[in-house]
């Protein structure tokens, strides 16, 4: 079973911040991830979402501990406008088949079991 996480990108938003780093005022990315996790049983939407602040100029990531009070305002208002995609949780077709063969592979022991044809197969004593 392969675990597989991805980050989908939710919204991108070009700051004209000036960068902590080099102090360019055009090189400012905001962008927002939003979590997806995929396996072979089943593909789920979770509610995290993430954000990177990146500089084009320098090629640097710009953690929150270099933010100023301009940037962390444009942030919190990007924060505030963004709309993930809804939770959801939903099986592949490989569980819907495996539940369907259990479903039909009990309902038959179960009608073999109640028939009494196979009474005694059911309740061997020794």
């Amino acid at each position: 079973m392969s675990l597989s996480e991805k980050r989908v990108v939710i919204k991108e938003a070009a700051l004209t911040n000036n960068c902590p780093v080099c102090y360019n005022d055009s090189g400012l990315l905001l962008v927002f991830y939003q979590k997806h996790i995929e396996t072979s049983w089943y593909k789920k939407i979770t509610g995290e979402v993430n954000s990177d602040l990146q500089c084009k100029k320098c090629k640097s990531t710009i953690y929150p501990v270099k933010w100023t009070e301009d940037i962390e305002r444009v942030i919190d208002y990007y924060t505030k406008t963004i709309i993930p995609e809804k939770r959801r949780f939903r099986l592949t077709k490989k569980s819907y088949y495996i539940a369907g063969i259990l479903f039909v592979l009990i309902g038959s022991l179960l009608a073999l079991y109640y028939s009494g044809y196979y009474e005694e197969f059911f309740t061997a004593a020794p």
